[in-house]
């Protein structure tokens, strides 16, 4: 046992003892090994920069516009809209172009509708902070639920198109669960025609593998009164690059006191990053003193980037059940062509 010596102190001084000699000795183990064998190493926290592509920015961007929702499911649902309506999620602000689109539409008993017509937009984000002032060529607003939704229709020109100019705000709720656009201005004709639009989005997971999503507008026109339409929107994953979406559908108009309603299952297959398609199966009808059923469908929409995001095809077989038709079965093709200026 080693033994602590004490000096003996001088006076005035007090005594402090002194650690054996042996107190500080170190394993000779512990001398050859790695002082700094517990720190990180270099190489273990070096990541080479790849520079990310088009679908990583995509993805990127998606999720800084919506925090609360980062399921793959939300993602791929508003790619797949983004998409289909020929609208490309990009970085900057500015949502100014120019769409050329040329149709040929094929119904049964050898009837052809070819159609040409153009959308536009011109979007000045820096008129005013937090406003945008808008002037979008565009469908008229008029246009019923079947005509606006249906895919043989949307695929196609649209029956008339009015010219609308005004200013738009964009907002969001903290958490980012709602994205509310207030709008208004002027429908632009003979006398013209004064508007105010609010349009919101609402989101929500419903467990691991179902979004859920709230789409509602109420907008009035000085000519036509007040029109409100509300979507109710559930998604899921079925697969890979599968998504499975069922909409219900419901418009309400002031001027003519219709509801009228849509039911929508829908599936969506991402073939490549150049081409995907959805297939479709629904039912539209409207409601005076009762309900009644106009329209039983299934069809298909093959949409492909032929050229750099600018050169677009779409292909749409249908089979309608229509009322006016006494529920017969017609089949139509529907191939169209955009062009896109941006």
């Amino acid at each position: 046992m080693s033994t602590v010596s004490v000096a003996e102190p001088e006076p005035g001084q007090v005594a402090i003892p002194h650690p054996p000699s042996n107190s500080f000795a170190l394993d000779p183990a512990e001398l050859n090994s790695d002082p700094f064998h517990d720190y990180p190493q270099l190489k273990d926290q070096y990541v080479p920069y790849v520079e990310p592509g088009y679908v990583d920015r995509s993805v990127r961007y998606l999720l800084s516009s919506r925090r609360s929702i980062s399921s793959a499911v939300s993602l791929m649902g508003e790619r797949m809209d983004a998409y289909f309506a020929g609208e490309q999620y990009v970085i900057e602000e500015n949502n100014t172009y120019l769409r050329l689109r040329l149709s040929q539409k094929w119904i049964e008993g050898g009837h052809l509708e070819p159609e040409m017509d153009y959308k536009f937009r011109l979007d000045l984000p820096g008129t005013k902070e937090r406003y945008r002032l808008v002037l979008a060529y565009q469908e008229d607003n008029e246009q019923s639920l079947e005509e606006r939704t249906i895919p043989s229709e949307a695929a196609g020109p649209p029956q008339e198109q009015s010219l609308f100019a005004g200013l738009l705000r964009t907002l969001g709720d903290v958490g980012g669960d709602w994205e509310t656009k207030l709008s208004a201005g002027i429908k632009v004709k003979l006398p013209p025609d004064p508007f105010v639009r609010a349009v919101g989005k609402r989101f929500a997971s419903l467990g691991e593998l179902w979004e859920f999503e709230l789409r509602s507008g109420v907008e009035w026109f000085n000519s036509s009164g007040v029109h409100a339409e509300t979507d109710f929107i559930f998604e899921r994953l079925v697969g890979e690059n599968l998504l499975f979406r069922s909409a219900t559908l419901f418009d309400w108009r002031d001027e003519d006191d219709t509801l009228e309603f849509g039911q929508k299952w829908s599936l969506y297959d991402e073939l490549s990053p150049r081409d995907a398609i959805a297939y479709h199966l629904g039912v539209y009808g409207n409601s005076y003193s009762h309900s009644r059923i106009n329209t039983y469908f299934i069809s298909a929409d093959y949409r492909r980037d032929l050229y750099k995001d600018w050169l677009y095809m779409n292909l749409v077989p249908e089979l309608a059940f229509p009322r006016k038709e006494g529920f017969s079965g017609v089949a139509s093709i529907t191939v169209s062509f955009e062009i896109f200026f941006r």
